[in-house]
């Protein structure tokens, strides 16, 4: 495994937290909020799917919504507060490519509990 650490593809944290946010914010969810801008939280913490033998960047990040004009949140003062959430990147050969799914509501080590082995950290 530490020899995998020596030669990982190339994780450009910039590049690929836009990327993460471009196609999360195309994603519809959370639904009725609009995702207006991202910041770093935290540290990477590289993991490994034990099933798919695979593995797996997860970065914390700090979003930033706006309700959409005309939803049921437009008029609630929290849904304007930033939200921690993790981006998924999982590593396809040599290149890293965003997870369509955005964590919402738990901390790193909770998604690495939760997910029942399936997940183990690096």
């Amino acid at each position: 495994m530490l020899s995998w650490f020596r030669r990982k593809p190339r994780f450009d944290r910039a590049e690929l937290l836009e990327r993460w946010f471009t196609a999360a914010a195309a994603s519809g969810s959370p639904r009725g909020l609009a995702w207006v801008s991202h910041s770093n939280a935290g540290a990477v913490v590289w993991a490994k799917s034990v099933a798919e033998n695979q593995w797996l960047a997860l970065i914390p990040v700090e979003v930033q919504f706006e309700p959409r004009l005309g939803s049921e949140l437009e008029d609630v003062p929290q849904a304007r507060e930033p939200r921690g959430v993790i981006a998924v990147y999982r590593c396809h050969g040599r290149i890293w490519v965003p997870d369509s799914r955005v964590i919402f509501n738990l901390t790193i080590p909770q998604l690495l509990e939760r997910s029942g082995g399936r997940w183990m950290a690096a």
